[in-house]
């Protein structure tokens, strides 16, 4: 038995033959253009997200609906264009196309632009495929799929059921394939140096997507710990199972709001399934996504009427668009921006386009009268001070005015700039309600590329200061009444979840999936226990250590 040491990027462990993955062969169709093969990438594309959406999964759709734009790119296309004009088979002249454009994101040495020269090489490669008539990779039995890296949409493409696993040569545990691996619940290694050369030939391997290694051959030894992995994961599954009727909520009975995070209407039957109290974050970027022009205000308000309803009394948060630096749109013209994620985006794209947010806001106002909401819940991203909550209320009162309805909204802000919190004061006078992104906060507060796989360590939210912060917050909240929900991941971490709640947070909002864990967690302590777990963290020298104490407490 030979074990290849890796990274871990999504957890779990399976035991399977090997399927090394090759180009696919031609199906024997006729070859076909180049626009006809982009308009068919553009609705193979188009299926692969609506079918994650159905499976509840709205945020690693995105990736394919922004592959969907990719694939129709006038630039990429024109840039193919040429080669055809000058004699090049067009499939051909996409990849090379494709790869002109890849090479020139990665010039940029910037994680984020790295990923997606992935996701440029993938688009090309599958238009190039439709071009020659070829079917996409796929397997024939229950297998550990073994590749040199993995592109997202084939991730979403192979049949679920027979994906036990994923091994990598190469990738990396923020890739598109990786987060799509996690999300699908396949465990996954990558960074699997030498493992094509040492995969050859052999009859089985065992993937452990928690510790990040490969076992080639495993036999008896590599059976009995996936036994005793199933066992230990059968018991956590029974746990959470049995709470599902149970409100969030300590040993003791401490409650704190349960709330979902969806990011379009598909969303909200696997929320309410899930037992969702509410929605702590309605993403409502879905509706921008996939369009050469901006929605209109009735198509938005018919959007968000629906969700609305859907949900009845319970309390729906509608984040504003968070678009433009990271998320370019074609209908938004920006300039090209070194660093996106500090770029005009969210609420900044109002100083450049007041218009495109205005609607926005018509359509929210409109969407609550229609839905029978008096009072909705508006958050605001990317608040920096005062200003911006000003900024953003005026816009709103200015919205109300417009539609002419009996609405009266609340507006809120996203919490992940840190300035943000050090005038927390100031805001708590002017704002409904605070609700921490710890994914941006942490990476703002501990200057760690949230996409830089060389900087995982530093990218937990355990961290001190962000603790620290997120304390502060609470505190400057509470003489004005303004409750504190978290909405980034940390609040569907199971350690997360326990010291959040111990630093007086009233919401946890997160993916339906993170329900069960999060209970059984909360169920575990007392507010007390959950209030000096968090005391002592604030003082951890470093994450690692104040996840430590937590996970030893709760035994996770």
């Amino acid at each position: 038995m030979k074990t290849l040491r890796g990274v871990a990027a999504a957890p779990g462990m399976a035991v399977a033959p090997p399927a090394v993955l090759e180009p696919a062969s031609g199906t024997g169709a006729p070859l076909i253009g180049l626009d006809a093969a982009v308009t068919e990438s553009c609705r193979q594309l188009d299926l692969l997200a609506a079918r994650l959406r159905d499976r509840g999964l709205p945020d690693e759709s995105e990736i394919l609906e922004a592959q969907a734009l990719m694939a129709a790119d006038p630039q990429l296309l024109e840039a193919a264009g040429q080669r055809i004009a000058a004699g090049m088979a067009a499939d051909d002249a996409i990849l090379a196309a494709g790869e002109e454009a890849a090479a020139l994101l990665e010039e940029l040495t910037d994680e984020l632009f790295a990923a997606r020269a992935a996701d440029v090489r993938d688009v090309a490669a599958r238009i190039a495929r439709a071009v020659r008539g070829e079917a996409p990779p796929r397997l024939s039995r229950r297998s550990i799929l073994v590749a040199r890296d993995l592109t997202p949409s084939t991730t979403a493409e192979l049949d679920q059921s027979l994906l036990a696993g994923l091994a990598l040569e190469g990738g990396s545990p923020t890739a598109h394939a990786a987060i799509l691996a996690r999300a699908l619940g396949i465990p996954a290694v990558v960074g699997l140096a030498g493992l094509l050369a040492a995969a050859n030939g052999a009859a089985e391997l065992l993937v452990d997507g928690n510790a990040g290694l490969v076992m080639l051959e495993p036999g008896a030894e590599g059976r009995q710990r996936l036994a005793h992995w199933e066992t230990e994961h059968d018991a956590r599954l029974d746990a959470e199972r049995a709470l599902h009727d149970r409100l969030l909520a300590t040993a003791d009975g401490h409650r704190v709001m349960l709330g979902a995070n969806i990011g379009s209407p598909h969303d909200t039957s696997a929320a309410l399934r899930a037992g969702a109290e509410g929605v702590g974050l309605f993403r409502t970027e879905f509706v921008f996504m996939g369009r050469r022009r901006a929605p209109d205000e009735q198509t938005q308000a018919a959007a968000y009427a629906q969700v609305l309803r859907d949900f009845g009394e319970r309390p729906v948060v509608i984040r504003l668009m968070d678009i433009g630096g990271d998320k370019p749109l074609p209908f938004v013209v920006l300039e090209p921006e070194p660093n996106p994620f500090l770029g005009v985006r969210a609420i900044r794209l109002a100083e450049r386009d007041p218009e495109l947010l205005s609607t926005q806001l018509r359509a929210v106002v409109r969407a609550a009268a229609e839905a029978d909401v008096p009072r909705p819940l508006i958050m605001a991203p990317m608040v920096a001070d005062l200003a911006d909550v000003r900024r953003v209320r005026t816009l709103l009162d200015e919205a109300v005015a417009a539609v002419g309805a009996a609405v009266t909204p609340q507006l809120g802000i996203m919490v992940e700039v840190p300035s943000a919190i050090v005038v927390a004061d100031q805001l708590a006078a002017e704002v409904a309600f605070f609700s921490v992104g710890t994914n941006d906060l942490t990476q703002y507060l501990l200057a760690a590329d949230r996409t830089n796989a060389a900087l995982a360590e530093r990218q937990d939210p355990m961290h001190p200061a962000v603790l620290r912060s997120i304390a502060s917050l609470v505190a400057a909240a509470a003489p004005r009444g303004v409750p504190v929900a978290v909405c980034g991941e940390m609040g569907g971490d199971p350690v997360g979840a326990v010291v959040l709640t111990g630093l007086g947070v009233s919401e946890l909002s997160m993916g339906p999936a993170s329900f069960g864990a999060v209970k059984r967690a909360l169920a575990s302590v007392t507010l007390a226990e959950a209030q000096e777990l968090a005391t002592r963290c604030l003082d951890a020298p470093d994450a690692a250590t104040a996840r430590g104490w937590v996970s030893e407490r709760l035994a996770v």
